[in-house]
């Protein structure tokens, strides 16, 4: 299970190596983000950028909270394409193997409205089985000013949830972890995320522990992308991440791992 856990941050979270964020976001996006004066003009904005025709369906949240250091409801988008990856499947004449991951790929998205200026990011691309769609919520974790938020992506019986924070009127994510893997499948690992104060930073320490949820069997697969299960702590202590403010990332130490 831990080759398999960090292999998956190795491939999609991206290294505290460097002195500055980073986001999937290219830094030419960052620095020009579009001012979007209503709602019509965010669905054009959306639709725009990931080439959605109109024949295509598509579902999209919007999900409002504040933030970042200003007086303003923000807003985080998610963008769920499942109709292009079912015609994707289709197209390409693989549709059974597809659906056996739940067609994962870079159908899912996020696009984050700042409160303040009106403006909207391109899109966030968050690689995940498009048959589930985002799970956004959010947290006091890097403040007590403003929220931060978390995104639950799935991709086949296992669960995974991103952090972010805003800054600058970009979102970064922070940190990766699992919620579970291989549920129904009588091989399942479940994990409870906590937040601890920390003696360190103003920011909390994120703490996973080994998690229990009741014992469940999809009688099909794509059962579990609709399903949520209520995962409770049993406290035995797995890993505790600390926020680098210099970096902008949640670490583990050495001594820990």
């Amino acid at each position: 299970m831990k080759t398999c856990y960090f292999l998956l941050l190795a491939l999609i979270i991206v290294s505290c190596t460097d002195s500055k964020p980073e986001t999937n976001i290219l830094p030419e996006d960052i620095e020009k983000p579009k001012r979007m004066m209503n709602e019509s003009e965010v669905k054009r904005h959306i639709e725009s950028q990931l080439k959605i025709l109109g024949t295509e369906k598509y579902n999209y949240t919007v999900y409002k909270e504040h933030l970042d250091a200003d007086d303003s409801v923000d807003q985080i988008i998610t963008v769920n394409l499942l109709d292009r990856a079912l015609n994707e499947a289709i197209g390409t004449k693989q549709v059974a193997k597809r659906a056996e991951f739940g067609y994962m790929g870079n159908f899912n998205y996020i696009f984050y409205v700042d409160g303040k200026t009106k403006s909207i990011t391109s899109p966030i691309v968050v690689p995940s089985s498009a048959q589930a769609e985002l799970k956004v919520s959010f947290e006091n974790i890097t403040t007590e000013a403003y929220k931060d938020f978390m995104i639950d992506l799935k991709i086949q019986n296992s669960c995974f949830r991103r952090f972010y924070t805003v800054w600058n009127q970009v979102p970064f994510q922070t940190s990766e972890t699992e919620l579970y893997t291989d549920l129904g499948m009588g091989t399942e690992k479940i994990y409870a995320v906590s937040f601890e104060p920390s003696l360190e930073t103003l920011a909390k320490n994120i703490v996973i522990t080994v998690g229990k949820t009741r014992p469940v069997k999809f009688t099909h697969p794509d059962e579990v992308y609709s399903y949520e299960p209520k995962i409770e702590s049993t406290g035995e202590f797995v890993r505790r991440w600390y926020f680098s403010s210099k970096h902008m990332k949640y670490y583990l130490k050495n001594d820990e791992i």
